[in-house]
This record gives structure tokens, C-alpha cells and sequence, in this order.
């Protein structure tokens, strides 16, 4: 088995390529997220401690409080599948303070990120004529936000706010 440092590891390498697919393609693939359910799950049930070293009940709490937090935002269309098994298979991985700090850091990014993508068009409306002049680098930032709903990568969000848990617990990420 890994060590607690070799997992985090391995951990952070599987949440950046979960956050690379989210980011490139809105979406997170089964294999990634139900992968680490299994992964998670196998080494609970062989080795009675998650990858990271928390109790199992930790753990278990860890997966039973991820779908308490994100399928509320999946009913209301707000999170995708793949957000809220992502972060499931997070909760099997590690602990639950882990799982909950990951989730708090990642809606507070998220929410700054829609804020700033979605407010783009209103300050260019805001700023003086004189600024709004068509073809002008401002106005074709501005112009660029996303005119139909797309989900926010939020996975990648989860992601940023494993890697922030992680190293304020002191376990490495490299």
C-alpha cells in the first residue's frame, strides 16, 4: 500500500486530470469519477483506512456528506453528474473535513468565477462611451462571456480546493 504522502500524490495527479477534462470539455468522464469510487470503496472495505490514512467511517461520512451537498445544486440544474460523483469519490478518498473543505474553497471559487464571467457584458455597459467604442480590446473581453448557459467547470473548482485542503493539512501536493 501507499503511504498518506504517496496517496496524496497520486491523488492530486488524478484530481488535476479530472480538472483538465472539465475544464477542456464541461465535462467529467465516468471512468475518472467512477474510477475513484471504486478505488475508494476497494481500499476501504480491504484495508479498513481510506488511501490518505482516515478511518473508514470518516471516509463513508466523507461520501454521505458529498451527496448531501451537491444534490440539492444537481436537482436545481446548477451541478452536472460528473460535479456531484466527483466529489463523492473525493469524500471515499479522503476524510470528511477534507471533503467539506474541498467543497467550501470550491464554491466560493465557483462562485467568483460565474460572478466575474457572467458580469462582463454589465461593466462594459457601466464604463463611459468613450470606452465602448466597437472593436476595442474592452469590448471584444467583454463581448466574449458565454452567451448561452454552460455549466461551470466546477470539478475544477473541487479540484483547487483539494489542492488548497491538502496543504493546509500539511499533506503534500506535489
Amino acid at each position: 500500500m501507499l503511504t498518506p504522502s504517496a496517496a496524496a500524490g497520486v491523488l492530486t495527479v488524478w484530481a488535476c486530470a479530472v480538472a483538465w477534462m472539465d475544464l477542456r470539455h464541461r465535462r467529467i468522464p465516468n471512468v475518472l469519477s467512477l474510477g475513484g469510487w471504486v478505488i475508494g470503496v476497494l481500499h476501504l472495505l480491504i484495508v479498513g483506512h481510506s488511501p490518505l490514512g482516515a478511518s473508514a467511517s470518516s471516509s463513508w461520512l466523507a461520501a454521505g456528506l458529498a451527496l448531501l451537498v451537491t444534490l440539492p445544486g444537481y436537482m436545481l440544474r446548477q451541478l452536472g453528474a460528473g460535479d456531484v460523483k466527483f466529489l463523492v469519490a473525493l469524500g471515499l478518498l479522503t476524510s470528511w473535513p477534507l471533503t467539506l473543505n474541498s467543497f467550501a474553497i470550491g464554491a466560493l471559487l465557483g462562485a467568483a468565477v460565474g460572478l466575474a464571467g457572467r458580469n462582463r457584458l454589465m461593466l462594459l455597459s457601466s464604463l463611459p462611451a468613450a470606452w465602448q467604442t466597437p472593436g476595442s480590446r474592452l469590448a471584444r473581453w467583454a463581448a466574449s462571456a458565454p452567451q448561452k448557459k454552460r455549466h461551470l467547470p466546477f470539478g475544477a473548482c473541487l479540484t483547487a480546493g483539494l489542492l488548497l485542503g491538502l496543504w493546509l493539512t500539511g499533506l503534500p501536493a506535489p
